[in-house]
Order: C-alpha cells, then sequence, then structure tokens
C-alpha cells in the first residue's frame, strides 16, 4: 500500500518586524527636526554657521572666570547634599560627597533622562554607605524638592517680572507668565500629591511610595524651618551656572539682560527629560531658541550656549568619571551592612 505524502504546508512564513533601537530612533528624529528647522527657518543655517565662526574668539579672560564660576556651582551642590544626606556620619565625609556629587554629574550627562542616571548612581552609592532604601528613598525626594523649588520660584518670579516691566528685558506671555504658573503649579501638584496620596489609605507598594514621598517632603520643610545656612548651596548652585552663561555672552561681547538670561537658561534645561546621551541637542536647542525668542542675537547667542555646554556639561564629566573610580576604590572599606539611617 503506498504511503501517504506528508501534507505541503501553505502557511504563509510570518513576516519580519524591523526594530529599531530607541537611542537610534530618537537621534534620528532630533537629526530630522533639525534639518527641518535649517531648511524651513529664515537664515537659520547662517545663524549656526556665524555663530561657530566666533566660537574661537572668545575672549579667554571671560572663559577663565566662566570655569571658575562652574567650580562654585558644584560646590554648592555639594554643600546642600550635605544638608539633607549627612547628618554626622564620618563615613559620607567631604571626599565622598565630592565624589558622589561628581559621579552623579558624569551619569546625568551620560545618560540624560532628566537626571535619572545621576539619581540611581546616587542612591547606589548611599546604599553603599549604609542608609537604608527607604531613607536614601526619601531624602532624595527632599533633596530635588530642595534643589527645584528655587527652580519653579525663580521661573515664576523672573517671568512675571519681565513680563509687567519690574524687571528690564520683556518677552511675550506665552515664555514669561506661562512658564512660571507651570513650574508653581507643577511644585504644588508634586507637594499636594503626597499629602492626598496618604490620606486615600492606598495599601501595599503604592501606599510604600505614598509614605516615603510623604516623609521625604517632611524633611525637606524641616531642614527650611530649621534654618540650615547649607540651604544657600543649593541657590549656589543655581545662581554661578546661570552665571557662566551670563559670562558666556560676555565672552562674545554681548551684555543681555540678566534676567533674560536666566529665563532662557531655566527654559532650555527642560531639554534635560530627553532620553538620550547628555540630552545632547535638547538642552542646547532649547536654550538658544527660549533666548533667541526672548530678544538675544542669535550667532552669538548660539557661541554662547555652545561654550556654556562644554563648561557646565562636558568637561566636568572628566573629573566625575575620575571621581566614579575613586569613590569605587572607596567603597571597598565601607561594610554594606551598616545602616546609618
Amino acid at each position: 500500500m503506498a504511503s501517504l505524502a506528508a501534507p505541503v504546508s501553505v502557511q504563509r512564513p510570518a513576516s519580519r518586524r524591523i526594530s529599531i533601537p530607541r537611542p537610534v530612533l530618537i537621534t534620528g528624529l532630533v537629526a530630522l527636526a533639525a534639518a527641518v528647522l535649517l531648511t524651513a527657518l529664515p537664515g537659520a543655517y547662517e545663524a549656526i554657521r556665524d555663530g561657530v565662526a566666533q566660537i574661537p574668539h572668545a575672549d579667554a579672560r571671560w572663559i577663565a572666570l566662566a570655569l571658575g564660576l562652574e567650580a562654585l556651582s558644584f560646590l554648592g551642590h555639594i554643600v546642600l547634599f550635605r544638608a539633607v544626606f549627612v547628618d554626622g556620619n564620618a563615613r559620607v565625609g567631604y571626599a565622598a560627597s565630592y565624589e558622589i556629587t561628581m559621579a552623579g554629574h558624569a551619569a546625568t550627562r551620560v545618560f540624560g533622562a532628566a537626571g535619572a542616571g545621576g539619581v540611581a548612581l546616587q542612591v547606589w552609592a548611599l546604599r553603599r554607605a549604609g542608609l537604608s532604601n527607604r531613607t536614601v528613598a526619601a531624602r532624595m525626594v527632599a533633596f530635588l524638592v530642595l534643589l527645584y523649588s528655587f527652580y519653579a520660584v525663580t521661573v515664576a518670579v523672573v517671568g512675571v517680572g519681565l513680563y509687567t516691566g519690574v524687571l528690564p528685558g520683556g518677552g511675550s506671555a506665552l515664555l514669561t507668565v506661562v512658564p512660571g504658573v507651570a513650574a508653581l503649579l507643577l511644585i504644588g501638584g508634586a507637594l499636594a500629591s503626597s499629602r492626598l496620596a496618604i490620606r486615600l489609605h492606598l495599601k501595599g507598594k503604592p501606599a510604600q511610595v505614598a509614605a516615603t514621598i510623604s516623609d521625604g517632603v517632611d524633611g525637606a520643610i524641616e531642614i527650611v524651618k530649621a534654618r540650615d545656612p547649607r540651604l544657600l548651596g543649593g541657590l549656589a548652585w543655581w545662581i554661578f551656572d546661570i552665571a557662566v552663561l551670563w559670562a558666556a555672552f560676555h565672552a562674545f561681547g554681548a551684555e543681555p539682560p540678566i534676567f533674560v538670561i536666566t529665563l532662557g537658561y531655566f527654559l532650555g534645561l527642560v531639554g534635560n527629560a530627553l532620553p538620550f546621551f547628555g540630552s545632547l541637542g535638547g538642552v542646547d536647542g532649547g536654550m538658544i531658541g527660549a533666548l533667541v525668542a526672548l530678544g538675544t542675537v542669535a550667532p552669538i547667542t548660539i557661541a554662547a550656549v555652545v561654550v556654556y555646554r562644554l563648561i557646565s556639561c562636558w568637561i566636568p564629566t572628566l573629573p566625575g568619571l575620575a571621581a566614579y573610580f575613586q569613590l569605587r576604590r572607596r567603597m571597598t572599606d565601607w561594610q554594606p551592612s551598616a545602616e546609618l539611617a
């Protein structure tokens, strides 16, 4: 009896899906957006070309001043870090505080995403120093609340001041009042949500998260009530970093109103939320766009922002990487089981 032939499959092969890595996709979209802007905006290419051509002619004296101002900015960050995370702990001394801060900066620049890389590295280091997960999380919330409260209040005050004419510089409501109101709503919403989450009597993991956020907010309020002078470190972080941008403009002979520089600086920092290498293009483009919209000259603004980003973002990454390896060596002497909470 003849054997039956095996049935022939008529099923069509599954179609292959092309998977594009997210960083590649984002970078491609940014490049496309840049190409569209260069072709759509009159004079954009010439402005970029003229701005880049001015960079080699920057006044070295102002550049030296900018480098010193950036060092003071990081010193302020370290001071605020110690106010929040270090309670007389000998293990996390000034050297370790410097290493954690600088290594966190390097991680932030490499990974972007609104500083998530730096936060992750600091959490890891503090856990190795002996702090419990709950303590680290609560104090990180307190640190971010304190640091970005300066941001929100400054955007609101400067924005309204420019719009009303109380501060010199001017600007449309879209660039002045709207960001100010949004910043205050963001901070207010964050503070209110921590209280609301507790009152909802959540259970399980959501309850733990709500309690941690509430503890962090309370910790920030306690530091403010105690009038800890180290709070000025947070103010110094912002003031001296903005002063770097101010010095960069002067390096090319420009003197925009300081409040215009301040608002353009803060609006540009929104680009830090872009999740790719060092927020490259996000902060730079946002800062240039905001400053030009507020009345600064495009070519000089491009040159000043590029120099500012080089000093504020990329040059500190080198000591930040060195600090990371120093921190790794220091951790060999730390017992991870000890709790300093």
